[in-house]
């Protein structure tokens, strides 16, 4: 029982640095500058747009009340390569808000991002190859 006893001082002084190493490793990870995530540059290219409108829905959406469509800009960054482009767009009046958005990379290397407003109408910008850019318009 004794040589337990005189060992216990050493095992407690190991179990204290330990803690004390692992205390300033987390401390370390905590910090802001090495976990900030690198904000989109504009991208390098010219987009060329292709617009599509899908379905009777959007077509009436767009035009949900006697006002005119909204033009808007919307700064969309490309999932694949963490840079963006200023898509021009066309918003229905009724449209209000910030709307939901969801990106991800899909099939072919494509860049999917969408834009999803309460009022029923969707935006989806699709990246394709090295400068096309589709802009498809959904309604309710």
């Amino acid at each position: 029982m004794t040589k337990f006893t005189n060992m216990l001082p050493i095992v407690f002084a190991a179990v204290v640095l330990f803690a004390s190493a692992s205390a300033s490793q987390a401390a370390k990870s905590a910090e802001p500058s090495c976990c900030a995530p690198v904000p989109p540059q504009p991208c390098c290219y010219e987009p060329c747009f292709k617009y599509k409108t899908h379905g009777l829905h959007a077509k009436k959406a767009l035009s949900c009340s006697c006002t005119p469509p909204t033009e808007a800009i919307l700064q969309v960054t490309d999932p694949r390569c963490n840079c963006y482009v200023d898509v021009p767009i066309c918003l229905p009046a009724c449209c209000e808000g910030v709307p939901s958005i969801s990106s991800r990379c899909g099939l072919f290397k494509r860049g999917i991002v969408e834009y999803e407003w309460c009022c029923g109408f969707k935006v989806k910008v699709v990246f394709k190859g090295c400068d096309k850019v589709d802009v498809h318009y959904y309604g309710k």
